[in-house]
């Protein structure tokens, strides 16, 4: 089947669902539209993918980082989608502002070759102009005669990405494969996690495959499944969990005392104290660097970065302090032992470590003192970063990282 054909079939598609698409926001697939065709090999440009049997969808976006569904889609992003979902066209004339070489000239050029852009009344394609409404149904109608509705239905206004995707995966006949996008653990951009309203969308757009038919709307026969690990899986900042056994993410659950909420991302429960937990880590993780080397770099972090000042104090076994006093450190950079046990409480947690904080008591005198144990390989083990700064200080070197019970300098009671 020609690009021509197949553009038409996308065109009418769209025309019909425009309207209603664009005021609704994206859903588990629930069934598909007229599909169009593919363009021919002739024009296609991109490798073939695996052969098995089914429809290829290539990727038309770049999974990785944000995707900023909200924004509004120009003209030379919307040519790159729709360039990328038919294969990578060939190329026709440049437009003088999209040259060759530049970010959407390739692209604007194919779609210009098929008929879906021309350039205006000075001969420009306008690469950095919002997109309208009418104007994208214009651009898939372009080839079908149905410029002249699309006028007429110009009053949406400017379209955003999200809605851009939704409305070339309907024209195009593609809806994610819901098993496909359920079991993924991370969402493949930051800011369209699991949830999201264009959640399936993106994730169809951002996934190559094959596919076939389906009551749901289509089944991945081939794609590339996402490379993760049993239990905790740190993505960035973003710590999430997978079955042991099933490998299924943990969505809106608990891992021990960790929560995960309907995003499948851990949260405490407080947004401004996990992007103040969040901001230091990602200063402190590099490439490559394991869970339990990073939660040294948080002790670390919180041993050396903060300034002792006296402040609460709390009764033997006394709980419910951890977000009070971790929220007075982050904010003022100043505070006593329970405030450096709370900071490094959530920064451990972040990275995945069920541990508990202490108010107990420490040295023969039985002082008030807060501190983190973690129970590994059996046994519960002391993480004092307080301690450990304010005997530094004094040129005294104590290790309180991982720190048996039995191995301290004196007594600590819990």
């Amino acid at each position: 089947m020609s690009s021509k054909r197949a553009l038409r079939g996308a065109a009418l598609c769209l025309a019909a669902l425009c309207l209603a698409l664009l005021v609704t926001g994206s859903a588990a697939p629930d069934g598909s539209t007229a599909a169009a065709g593919s363009s021919s090999e002739a024009q296609v440009l991109r490798a073939p993918l695996p052969d098995t049997g089914g429809a290829r969808h290539y990727a038309y976006i770049d999974a990785g980082g944000d995707f900023r569904p909200d924004e509004v889609i120009t003209r030379g992003e919307l040519a790159e989608f729709i360039d990328r979902a038919l294969g990578s066209l060939e190329p026709g004339e440049y437009f003088p502002d999209a040259p060759e070489g530049s970010e959407y000239g390739k692209s604007m050029a194919a779609l210009r070759a098929v008929g879906l852009m021309q350039p205006d009344g000075e001969g420009l394609g306008r690469p950095d102009e919002a997109v309208q409404l009418g104007e994208l149904i214009q651009l898939l109608g372009a080839l079908s005669g149905t410029g002249a509705r699309a006028q007429t239905l110009s009053a949406g206004g400017a379209v955003t990405r999200a809605q851009a995707v939704k409305l070339i995966n309907r024209a195009l006949g593609r809806s994610a494969d819901a098993a496909a996008a359920d079991g993924a653990l991370f969402p493949l951009f930051d800011d369209v996690p699991y949830g999201h309203p264009a959640y399936y969308d993106v994730f169809e757009a951002a996934t190559e495959h094959t596919a076939s038919p389906s009551a749901g709307g289509e089944t991945y026969m081939w794609y590339e499944r996402q490379s993760f690990s049993p239990g905790f899986n740190l993505l960035g900042t973003e710590l999430y969990y997978a079955d042991p056994e099933t490998l299924e993410p943990l969505r809106d659950g608990y891992a021990g005392e960790l929560y995960f909420g309907p995003d499948g991302r851990y949260t405490s429960g407080d947004a401004v104290l996990d992007g103040y937990v969040k901001d230091v880590l990602a200063e402190l993780l590099e490439p490559g660097m394991t869970r339990w080397e990073a939660l040294r770099e948080a002790y670390d972090y919180t041993r050396d970065s903060f300034t002792y000042l006296r402040r609460n104090y709390y009764l033997f076994r006394e709980t419910g302090w951890a977000h009070d006093e971790a929220m007075t450190m982050f904010e003022t950079g100043r505070g006593n032992c329970y405030c450096y046990a709370a900071v490094f409480y959530y920064l451990a947690r972040q990275l995945g470590y069920n541990c508990t904080i202490i108010s107990g008591r420490v040295g023969t005198d039985g002082d008030p003192h807060g501190w983190v144990e973690m129970r590994l390989d059996g046994y519960w083990r002391i993480f004092d970063p307080e301690l450990e700064m304010a005997w530094g200080e004094r040129g005294i070197d104590y290790d309180f990282f991982n720190m048996s019970y039995a191995a301290v300098p004196w007594p600590y009671t819990k």
